[in-house]
């Protein structure tokens, strides 16, 4: 029994050193380069860009999100902005035509964003819209002022599907939020930032994407899963498209303010994530093998990796595991798992750091435990199914800071 509990462990250490390794790898290149911007700025930019807004019921934060558009500085004439009503029965349809904003209104078809996304698409190309660019952003979402122009100048680099720097807009409301500030900066300004100058893919986040016309003309969207930003991050990468973390598009998103508020929306998150996983990420490794391609293999690798808090409750139980163990001549691991839960330690402080405000973010602590085993109970939630059968909105109640 004593060499199956301590073989398990070891099997739980090797993959997950090398996982935490890797993003020590790419934290260490995003710092590095901190300062540096990925591409050449071009004033006199001239790209359209189509703003989807896909909405249902977001009379609380829609306001803020559409005065903050308008707030970009970027030529007004080149944003064309419209809300996709969907199924709404609050203001939401008042509050965006009182803010001199287009808003369509859908009562029929299958429900869910991404349903919404490709419906509110095809009236765009039924009337001949002209755009060079689209940007979908939630309704809870507002954005940096040069968002567009971060996007436009990558444009025209070259990168035609790009995911901007998803933060959030109440880092500061409660321990929750402190401790997802921290998470989103580890995710966004380590991970991502890391992939940006090695080359390597990002994955749509879902709010905070800009693609080309071209890639719009080409595939449509037709990803309607709880998970339609990683299933579509999927369908792109096997065809051969490059997704580009773009680190100088900003936007802020509204977070819940409680693991109560937060726990629907995490748990269609995690049940869609590992739905397209289960489903995508060995095509990834498969064609990435044929092709030669890393690339496709690093999409897998990051499709399949547990998120940062489920890799820290896995660090405590080798640790505990291996503490029962010690009696029986596996003392390297507990030593192993002690050096891993450091480094993940120092990752989540580095990552508090690169906030706006590292003592605030510190303070987050306090909710870890409570935090690591509800965050790994939604992901096992997730994995077993539950949270895919329906897309729902996160209750709002109050709205995002200005």
């Amino acid at each position: 029994m004593t060499i199956i509990a301590g073989t398990v462990i070891l099997l739980i250490l090797i993959p997950l050193t090398l996982l935490v390794l890797y993003q020590w790898v790419l934290a260490g290149v995003a710092i590095a380069n901190r300062s540096r911007t990925p591409f050449r700025t071009i004033e006199n930019l001239t790209t359209k860009f189509l703003v989807l807004m896909p909405a249902h019921n977001e009379e609380v934060c829609l306001k803020s999100a559409l005065r903050r558009l308008k707030e970009a500085r970027y030529p007004k004439e080149l944003v064309h902005a419209v809300v996709i009503a969907d199924r709404c029965t609050d203001q939401t349809v008042m509050i965006s035509r009182s803010e001199q904003v287009e808003c369509l209104e859908r009562t029929e078809g299958r429900a869910g964003k991404g349903p919404a996304i490709a419906w509110a698409l095809e009236q765009m190309r039924l009337r001949r819209e002209a755009y060079d660019a689209l940007v979908i952003l939630d309704a809870d979402t507002v954005i940096a002022p040069e968002m567009f122009k971060a996007f436009a100048t990558a444009l025209v680099a070259g990168y035609k599907v790009q995911q901007g720097f998803c933060y959030i807009s109440n880092p500061w409301q409660s321990l929750f939020t402190r401790v997802i500030a921290v998470t989103s900066m580890m995710r966004n300004g380590l991970f991502y930032a890391g992939k940006t100058w090695t080359g390597l893919p990002a994955m749509l986040a879902g709010t905070g994407m800009c693609f080309s016309r071209e890639i719009i003309d080409r595939y449509g969207w037709n990803s309607f899963s709880v998970a339609e930003d990683w299933e579509f991050s999927v369908e792109l990468l096997l065809n051969g498209e490059r997704i580009f973390f773009n680190p100088q598009a900003r936007v802020y998103q509204l977070e819940s303010i409680g693991l109560r508020q937060a726990s629907r929306q995490r748990l269609r998150w995690a049940g869609g994530r590992h739905e397209v996983a289960g489903s995508s990420a060995w095509s990834l490794v498969q064609q990435g093998g044929r092709r030669g391609s890393c690339y496709l293999v690093d999409a897998a690798v990051t499709l399949l990796a547990p998120n940062y808090s489920s890799q820290a409750s896995l660090a405590v139980m080798t640790l505990i595991g291996s503490w029962v163990l010690l009696d029986h001549s596996w003392g390297l691991l507990f030593s192993w798992s002690a050096a891993l839960l450091l480094s993940l330690g120092a990752y989540f402080v580095t990552g508090a750091l690169l906030t706006d405000s590292p003592v605030k973010a510190l303070y987050g602590i306090l909710m870890v435990p409570v935090f690591l085993p509800w965050r790994l109970a939604i992901e096992v939630l997730g994995l077993i199914g539950y949270g895919r059968s329906h897309w729902f909105r996160t209750d709002r109640v109050t709205p995002p800071p200005r």
